[in-house]
């Protein structure tokens, strides 16, 4: 009888540590909220001519830019880090949960990212998740409501419903990989705050030689990182 007492306490005590190191492991114990913010991320809010550069054509003129209004639809976020093509794919709400996807922000709206420069952002929304770290974020734009406006006497606008394009990577809604400087780690009852910082110096280059005749390409370089 002692042995078989011993040998329960044993096996007891070997389960609970087990049970304990199990729980300390744990990426979705609990819930906290990931808050998402936009801004900026160029020195200043005219695009400059010596940091627009792409084999494509010409870079724009310094100051060439009055407004770049971006349609933000949603902010995605994901556990496990995406490719390039993963953020890209099944960007629809009821297609996006079955990859692992949950949104964090929603504000279907546009932002002019000029007006975001020299450290000014706005708010994009916030949701609960579950605790745990997050190595994945994504931003989903609407190409067909997004625009560029040049700084010319006839306030010329480049894409949205004007003849002259803005070409994006893929039709209808574009997810874009958000690369971060670190996973956000999200604690149980706490809030993280996650800045998305678009760089609009060089995300726009001109296709060609000709800005009016051919229009802009859109290469996104967005970051994300801890305030």
């Amino acid at each position: 009888m002692v042995r078989f007492d011993r040998f329960t306490a044993i096996a007891f005590s070997a389960a609970t540590l087990f049970g304990v190191a199990a729980c300390s492991d744990s990426t979705g114990a609990g819930t906290g909220t990931v808050s998402v913010r936009l801004t900026n991320a160029s020195v200043g809010a005219p695009m400059s001519a010596d940091v627009v550069t792409s084999d494509a054509g010409p870079p724009l003129p310094a100051g060439f830019v009055k407004s770049v209004d971006i349609f933000v639809v949603r902010i995605d976020a994901r556990a496990k880090e995406p490719t390039d093509d993963e953020a890209a794919e099944a960007t629809e709400e009821s297609e996006s949960s079955r990859k692992g996807w949950v949104t964090v922000a929603e504000p279907n709206a546009t932002f002019d990212l000029m007006t975001l420069a020299d450290g000014t952002n706005t708010m994009l929304g916030d949701a609960q998740v579950a605790a745990g770290m997050y190595n994945g974020f994504r931003l989903i734009i609407d190409p067909a409501k997004s625009s560029v406006t040049l700084n010319d006497d006839a306030n010329t606008v480049i894409g949205g419903e004007s003849i002259v394009g803005l070409k994006f990577p893929s039709a209808d809604k574009t997810g874009i990989k958000i690369k971060l400087f670190g996973p956000l780690n999200v604690m149980d009852g706490e809030t993280s705050t996650l800045v998305v910082k678009f760089d609009v110096s060089n995300s726009f280059v001109i296709r060609a030689d000709s800005i009016m005749q051919n229009g802009l390409l859109f290469k996104p370089v967005i970051r994300g990182e801890k305030p």
